[in-house]
């Protein structure tokens, strides 16, 4: 099994269902991202690779300009924050 098998493919949240996507940012990074299914400009929370920068967890952007938005150096550990992530969503 693919590591992205291991991610919840729905999240509902206040009534709203969020699904996983995996795109390539403006700077032609991958990023992982769970988009609400009626709205695809709200999202949950996302993770780009950035192998590059330091990993920054993405409860740690909350209250800033990129808000639930984190970042990690490889596409397996962007998963790994992200299932950590939603974990508290899961119910």
């Amino acid at each position: 099994m693919n590591k992205i098998e291991s991610l919840p493919k729905v999240i509902n949240v206040n009534g709203e269902c969020y699904q996983p996507r995996i795109y390539l940012t403006a700077w032609n990074n991958w990023c992982i991202s769970y988009r609400n299914i009626c709205d695809t400009k709200d999202h949950l929370c996302s993770v780009c690779v950035e192998p590059n920068n330091e990993p920054r967890k993405i409860e740690d952007t909350i209250g800033y300009l990129n808000e639930h938005i984190g970042n990690a150096k490889t596409l397996d550990d962007s998963i790994d924050m992200i299932a950590e992530y939603v974990k508290k969503y899961e119910n």
